[in-house]
């Protein structure tokens, strides 16, 4: 019979191999969607093509249906103030970070299906939405994922899995920033304030899509270098998230 804690124990091993400093595990529901609330976050982005297309986006269940848990990896940026992505091809472009991820949470299916457990990978412009359900932090003024441990300097990737490795976790609320402002002192173009962020604003900077070299861009990471909470604090491997009597998943 295949062992649930003993594919915990795997993928925690594997993550800590990858360099991979976080490890959730979010317990999914049998309707489990996208927080409604959350949907407005792309709204606003711009891309060459137009907006975002959020009909695009998935749900983990249209994925794989019979996932009872998404095993969120989170990598720390390695340096916060030089945030790089590489074109690695006409279709995917990637920071070393998203690289090392990609790696582990292949690895991980590996692991899940030579337990006789099912493995698909899910990436989304919602990860971070998944990350506050699962525990590890909250949604940050900049609308950027604030770990409690990291800050904003996380990349983040899932996997879904039908293994019963899911725990309930505490939510963290949106307001966790408190009274700090140091992100919306920092952008450079003003466009986080208390009640948004001006995504187009944002996009519009010339801090962004910076080419430094054939094939390499650099991005803006002011909001991310400024931010107090785990500036300071050494990466640090270990799980974040601890089990709670309850559970905020949208159905």
């Amino acid at each position: 019979m295949p062992n649930a804690s003993m594919v915990k124990e795997e993928i925690m091993a594997i993550a800590a191999k990858y360099g991979i400093e976080v490890v959730g595990w979010l317990k999914l529901g049998d309707g489990t969607t996208i927080p409604p609330d959350e949907m407005g976050l792309l709204k606003g982005v711009k891309w060459a093509d137009g907006e975002v297309d959020i009909s695009s986006i998935k749900n983990p269940l249209d994925i794989l249906p019979s996932a009872r848990a998404m095993i969120i990896l989170g990598k720390r940026l390695m340096d916060d103030k030089q945030d790089i992505y590489y074109r690695v091809s006409d279709s995917y472009t990637a920071s070393v970070e998203m690289m090392l991820l990609d790696i582990a949470s292949l690895k991980a299916i590996e692991c899940l299906k030579r337990h006789g457990f099912q493995g698909e990978e899910y990436t989304s412009y919602y990860m971070k939405a998944w990350a506050v359900l699962a525990g590890l932090g909250w949604i940050g003024k900049s609308m950027m994922f604030v770990s409690k441990v990291h800050g904003p300097r996380l990349r983040l990737k899932g996997v879904l899995t039908d293994a019963d490795v899911g725990e309930t976790c505490e939510v963290l609320s949106d307001d966790s920033c408190g009274e700090c402002e140091e992100c919306m002192k920092a952008c450079p173009v003003g466009a986080i304030s208390e009640e948004d962020v001006d995504r187009k604003k944002c996009g519009s900077c010339g801090l962004n899509h910076f080419k430094i070299k054939e094939g390499a861009y650099a991005y803006c990471t002011a909001c991310t270098a400024c931010c107090p909470v785990g500036k300071k604090h050494p990466a640090k491997q270990g799980h974040e998230a601890q089990p709670v009597s309850r559970q905020r998943i949208t159905t």
